[in-house]
């Protein structure tokens, strides 16, 4: 490295831009300072080599030359590549000109020296050589760009999706949780005796509240842990909410291992809880075998029109006395659907006497939302009034065209 041929200015210099580039190359550095150290240390070492080299010019100190060009080269693609734009504008700047003067060490001792067109021309060459890598990398930074937007953009419809969850879900027990308190206070003036009996229904309506928001908070950032702990201790708010403790354990309602599914597998337990809440009573009209061997998309879509047809009853159709829910197969040439039908005898969609009026529009955009699904399903979904009394909901959905999964996902207890 150092022999007449050489020199150790040429060999030295080759050696640190050459060992920075591949360390450089292989390492990303967490901190933006690193580059802003590093890199301007090499193209200073090599700006002082080009100017203090005093030859020979040799083919052995054209060869370190042209491996320290190359590692400039890639210095300037990381140059480009990972720091903030303006910083990514003055190292590439700074490296570029690095490299268009490099080959004056070489032009200036050459025997007989190099004309100034050789020289200029030279400089040139090297210099398409540093925007051909000032190229590369910003072709590559627009290529991570792009991937961290697609990355945010999945976190964005992931987030939404788990927040039309926690709606179709938590929204369902909180309406349960205010409908049950407010007729609480109704019957407080009548039979303080019957309204204490609701206390129960409600601690365990809030519990399940709870239990859906403690579900999606932990979708939506979990760390690693100890999920069995985490289980237990949901379990245990759950009793203490429903002021159980040890013993009223009929009032509470236990965690699957596994997790809910939320489709229509748990159709007979919504409803027995919505027919525990109070009145309207759900009536359910199935068929044996009807929510068996379902698509997973549509038994969980099912299931969540349900949910949010049941959660609109007891917010505006409190003098409703039944609800029925009609689930049926048909077959429409020759292609085999599923009718979800959800239908009350409200004849006059207001609150309760005595209790607080709800907003106008405080059912939020459930039926419309769930709408745009089963369109992506290649369904429909209708909702309106029926023959002039009560309300009806519902929703038609292809069963060939949906693919089967072998499990539900885990999705919030409602």
């Amino acid at each position: 490295m150092t022999t007449e041929s050489v020199g150790p200015l040429i060999s030295g210099s080759g050696a640190v831009t050459v060992t920075t580039a591949l360390v450089l190359t292989v390492w990303s550095p967490p901190q933006q300072r690193t580059l802003l150290f590093v890199l301007p240390g090499a193209a200073g070492v090599s700006t002082v080599v080009t100017f203090a080299y005093e030859g020979p010019a040799r083919s052995a100190a054209a060869n370190w030359w042209a491996a320290e060009t190359v590692a400039l080269m890639m210095l300037v693609v990381v140059g480009v590549r990972r720091p903030g734009s303006w910083t990514a504008t003055g190292l590439a700047v700074l490296l570029t000109t690095t490299i268009t003067l490099s080959p004056l060490r070489i032009t200036m001792n050459a025997v007989p020296p190099s004309s100034c067109s050789e020289t200029l021309q030279l400089c040139l060459i090297w210099a398409i050589l540093g925007m051909v890598a000032m190229g590369v990398g910003v072709y590559l930074r627009n290529l991570d760009a792009r991937g961290h937007a697609i990355a945010a953009a999945e976190r964005r419809a992931e987030r939404l999706s788990l927040a039309r969850d926690l709606h179709d879900y938590a929204a369902h027990d909180v309406t349960a949780v205010v409908v049950l308190v407010e007729a609480a206070q109704v019957l407080a003036k009548k039979d303080p005796r019957q309204a204490l009996d609701l206390l129960p229904e409600i601690g365990a309506a809030g519990a399940q509240a709870l239990e859906a928001m403690d579900h999606t908070v932990q979708l939506l950032a979990e760390a690693p842990g100890d999920r069995q702990e985490r289980a237990l201790d949901r379990a245990g708010r759950r009793e203490l909410a429903s002021g159980s403790g040890g013993e009223g354990k009929k009032n509470t309602i236990p965690l699957s291992p596994s997790g809910p599914r939320r489709d229509l597998s748990e159709l007979v337990s919504l409803v027995e809880r919505f027919n525990g809440t109070g009145s309207p009573e759900a009536v359910l009209l199935m068929a044996e075998g009807t929510a068996d061997d379902l698509p997973a998309e549509v038994s969980a879509m099912g299931y969540r029109v349900i949910v949010e047809a049941l959660t609109n009853v007891r917010r505006h159709a409190a003098s409703a006395s039944r609800v029925e829910i009609l689930l049926r197969r048909e077959v429409v040439d020759g292609a085999p659907l599923l009718r979800v039908q959800i239908t009350d005898d409200a004849r006059h969609p207001t609150a309760e006497p005595g209790l607080v009026a709800r907003a106008a529009g405080a059912g939020g955009t459930g039926i419309s939302g769930l709408s745009e699904r089963a369109a992506a399903l290649g369904g429909s979904l209708t909702a309106g009034p029926h023959k002039g009394d009560g309300w009806r909901v519902a929703v038609v959905l292809p069963l060939a065209s949906s693919c089967k999964a072998p499990g539900g996902r885990n999705l919030p207890k409602g």
